[in-house]
């Protein structure tokens, strides 16, 4: 037994979503509601001086792994990601190809740039330890 058709369901279904849009009402957000501003915007600030300094130097060893061997090992390891992939799981080559390139890619940046610079990891390290 058929209590409601679907002609008149789709109905009330439009009719409580103009009715749910026509009622529905947003304020401006005041300055105590939502997270804090940046003070200076695009610049990711930190609450001590330590973890900047501990931030900066991260940063500066990742920016020198890259340089050093980054790109490279990224390349290389999306080459053999890419050829293992799809030797891998030939009858379904394509997705073998998909999966391998980006994996390779990540795998031989993160062992380009720790070849690149030794201290990248230390460096990741610290930056996480420091409170």
């Amino acid at each position: 037994m058929n209590l409601i058709t679907r002609g008149s369901a789709s109905a009330l279904i439009a009719a409580a979503v103009i009715a749910g849009a026509g009622t529905a009402q947003a304020n401006a957000a005041t300055p105590a509601d939502g997270p804090p501003s940046l003070a200076i915007p695009g610049v990711h600030q930190v609450d001590s001086p330590a973890k900047q300094a501990a931030l900066e130097k991260m940063l500066n060893a990742l920016n020198m792994g890259w340089a050093n061997g980054g790109a490279a090992g990224t390349a290389i390891g999306a080459v053999v990601g890419l050829g293992i992939g799809c030797v891998s799981m030939f009858p379904g080559s394509l997705a073998g190809c998909m999966i391998g390139s980006p994996t390779g890619a990540v795998i031989g940046g993160l062992i380009g740039m720790g070849n690149g610079n030794p201290q990248v990891q230390q460096s990741i390290q610290d930056y996480l330890n420091t409170p």
